[in-house]
């Protein structure tokens, strides 16, 4: 047990005076502003909770539980036997610690795969890692099409499905865990679709060009400079916490896709709008894939900020979905949606 007052170094004399990593840090939060606060929300304003927080997640502990006056954290390896939905079956976990549900359709016949990644969520649990997208999107699908769906363990509010410094092999985990299904039900690529919106759309859109899978990417966060310096890093992506900037990543990335996509290869998807903060660094990112990409912006004057995209973007997510199972024609490069 330590306080929130407490800086960095604490957790280093806690952790040398326990021959090791502990299984657990309990936070004291009474001395915080507002101490019913988890310490992701009071880290927010608070520099030094913030260091804090930062500390422990660079070591490998996700808060997993808030109470009053006090957060508690986990070492991730531990994840797998404290989480009820994986004690109890729910939830599935590979060998590199990935978890996952694995939806099959009532037919039990395999023929086509949605990959859904999962959006940011800031509830004080290892839910806000799992939180759910689509729920019933099988009712929506073409038949014989099953749905994999991957949580985001790792950093504060997620990796988003990349590597961090505590999880540097976070990447290559989740990619495996996609290509192993894929081979495991004797599928092709072309048979796979990847989801996700925001923090989702992030991880759809890594791992589709990474892999080379067709993706629909609802306004992906593709930098971190917007929120670190507009929203008090809410994301908190500063303090080394990953290797490197998202923008980072996708400067190597896209160049990589660039050269080993052809135009014949099947388009994927991105879903955005001109009244989304992201929209130019979502337009500009994937600008050099414009001849392998159909970008829909929304003019839909109900979307006023990044959160707003998804839910009103819906009928357009599932179109593009299911167009891309199914081989069907979309838009040439970019067009305007409502």
């Amino acid at each position: 047990m330590t306080t929130v007052n407490a800086g960095p170094s604490e957790i280093d004399d806690l952790v040398q005076a326990n021959d090791g990593l502990p299984r657990y840090f309990r936070i004291d939060t009474t001395g915080a502003k507002k101490s019913t606060d988890d310490l992701m929300k009071i880290a927010l304003t608070d520099a030094t909770a913030k260091a804090l927080l930062i500390k422990l997640t660079l070591l490998g502990y996700p808060l997993y539980y808030n109470t009053e006056n006090e957060s508690r954290f986990i070492r991730s390896d531990r994840i797998r036997h404290h989480w009820p939905a994986i004690k109890e079956g729910t939830y599935s976990v590979t060998d590199e610690d990935v978890v996952y549900t694995f939806e099959k359709p009532a037919s039990e016949r395999i023929d086509k795969i949605i990959v859904i990644f999962s959006p940011i969520n800031s509830t004080p649990r290892l839910s806000r890692y799992f939180w759910p997208s689509f729920s019933k999107l099988m009712k929506f699908v073409p038949p014989n099409t099953a749905i994999l769906r991957i949580a985001d363990v790792g950093g504060v509010k997620g990796a988003f499905y990349m590597d961090t410094t505590a999880q540097p092999r976070n990447g290559d985990a989740v990619h495996n865990l996609v290509a192993g299904i894929i081979s495991e039900h004797s599928l092709e690529n072309s048979d796979v679709v990847l989801f996700g919106a925001s923090k989702g759309g992030t991880g759809a859109a890594y791992h589709g060009l990474r892999g080379g899978w067709k993706f629909v990417a609802t306004d992906p966060i593709l930098s971190d400079e917007w929120y670190e310096q507009n929203d008090r890093d809410y994301h908190f992506t500063t303090g080394g916490i990953f290797p490197r900037s998202k923008q980072e990543v996708f400067a190597d990335l896209i160049p990589r896709a660039s050269r080993q996509l052809s135009t014949a290869d099947a388009r994927s998807v991105v879903i955005t709008s001109d009244r989304s903060p992201q929209y130019s660094c979502v337009v500009e990112t994937f600008r050099p894939l414009s001849d392998r990409l159909t970008i829909l912006s929304s003019t839909n004057p109900e979307i006023n900020k990044h959160p707003d995209v998804a839910p009103k973007t819906i009928y357009a997510q599932v179109m593009s979905i299911n167009s891309l199972l199914l081989g069907m024609s979309l838009p040439d490069n970019f067009a305007t949606i409502p």
